[in-house]
């Protein structure tokens, strides 16, 4: 049985535990079926205590027009703390769409990015190259990071690949020049973009190589190119950056989901390998997401450990794993007890914190690699926080 055909009775579940479990597996994977993200959606409009989590796990997925009207019907009513989640959902519409729905969307969407749609749909290649450029320049004029103006250049991009106004050679000679830079430049991130869209194969080894580097956007933008190839070659090429400290994080995302046999025994063989308990921990939870019998023996060795590194909530993810695939065990109820009260302990903080705030909660842009740390350590936030 497949990945998908294991989770698809349990999409949505009574268990918060496992309704979580499913929610992160689903975060990065490409190929989440349109009616899923639909009947997602549908339960966080009906069951309020799971609102936030799917409103923030689903911000990747296709909105189509049955979600659309969902959103469309009950943002109105959403609590004005949380709407921002559901607003965010609009950037991964197709611009088309969106221009069906102008009048009830309005109010949702700023008069500049109408323009944009207008543009993408109608615009000559010129007039998008321009606006492109533009764009690439404010971004980089910018003092911080602006997550709007992104936004805008990767529609734009897209815009460029979908109309084949850009080539492979062209890609590949912005790439390489990047490449022997030390940092990226806004034009060689949506590049890489770019070439996940594209699926240029000739790139999986290049696209592994920057797993190793200090700068957030880019391992973003590269780990979720390598993704949408969903190939064994890209396993192979990530595979050693599962050794390497700097990288682990970022190359157990990309295998985790790259669902097939091999990305399975090489996280099983990595896990194995693993000296450091945080890495171990990173490693079952990427096997977990996969609810591959095969990874059993690991994953029951691993929670026979006397403690974990605090990254996973290592719990609730291997009750999730057992309860999902239907297997026994006889810890899963002390797990499930373990995760209840590390769930209910943040649950009573984030209220306690809520009373204790005095403004609104207002949606924040990213922090750049290069801002201050938002947690006023005085450091740069990719030397702290966003290591």
């Amino acid at each position: 049985m497949r990945f998908l055909e294991k989770i698809k009775p349990h999409l949505i579940s009574d268990d918060l535990l496992i309704q979580e479990t499913v929610l992160h597996a689903l975060h990065d994977f490409p190929n989440v079926p349109e009616e899923w993200t639909v009947e997602l959606l549908k339960e966080a409009f009906t069951n309020k205590e799971k609102q936030t989590s799917i409103l923030i796990y689903v911000e990747k997925q296709t909105i189509n027009e049955e979600a659309v009207k969902i959103l469309i019907e009950n943002i109105p009513m959403m609590d004005k703390s949380k709407m921002h989640l559901a607003l965010k959902l609009f950037d991964h519409m197709d611009p088309e769409l969106a221009l069906a729905y102008r009048e009830p969307l309005e109010g949702y969407i700023c008069e500049e990015m109408w323009s944009l749609y207008e543009l993408v749909i109608n615009g000559t290649e010129e007039e998008v190259y321009t606006e492109y450029g533009k764009t690439l320049n404010a971004l980089e004029r910018a003092d911080s990071y602006q997550h709007d103006l992104y936004i805008k250049a990767k529609k734009l991009a897209l815009c460029i690949v979908q109309k084949g106004w850009i080539s492979e050679d062209e890609i590949d000679l912005i790439i390489q020049e990047e490449s022997a830079e030390q940092w990226f430049s806004f034009n060689g991130y949506l590049s890489v973009y770019m070439t996940g869209l594209l699926k240029l194969e000739k790139q999986i080894p290049l696209l592994a190589s920057l797993l190793v580097r200090d700068d957030d956007i880019l391992l973003e933008e590269a780990a979720a190119a390598l993704i949408r190839f969903q190939t064994d070659e890209v396993v192979k090429k990530v595979a050693p950056y599962l050794k390497k400290e700097e990288s682990i994080i970022f190359a157990s995302s990309v295998i985790e989901n790259i669902k097939s046999d091999f990305a399975v025994q090489v996280l099983r063989e990595a896990y194995r390998e693993a000296e450091e308990i945080d890495n171990q921990d990173l490693l079952i939870e990427a096997l977990c997401h996969h609810l591959s019998e095969k990874a059993l023996p690991e994953i029951s060795g691993h929670m026979k450990l006397e403690y974990s590194s605090g990254l996973v909530d290592i719990e609730q993810t291997v009750y999730s794993y057992y309860s999902i695939l239907g297997e026994q065990h006889p810890d899963l109820e002390e797990w499930r007890q373990v995760a209840m009260e590390r769930e209910m302990d943040f649950s009573n903080a984030s209220k306690q914190e809520n009373l204790l705030q005095s403004v609104p909660i207002r949606k924040e842009n990213k922090v750049g690699r290069n801002d201050p740390c938002p947690c006023g350590s005085g450091k740069k936030y990719k030397k702290c926080c966003g290591k």
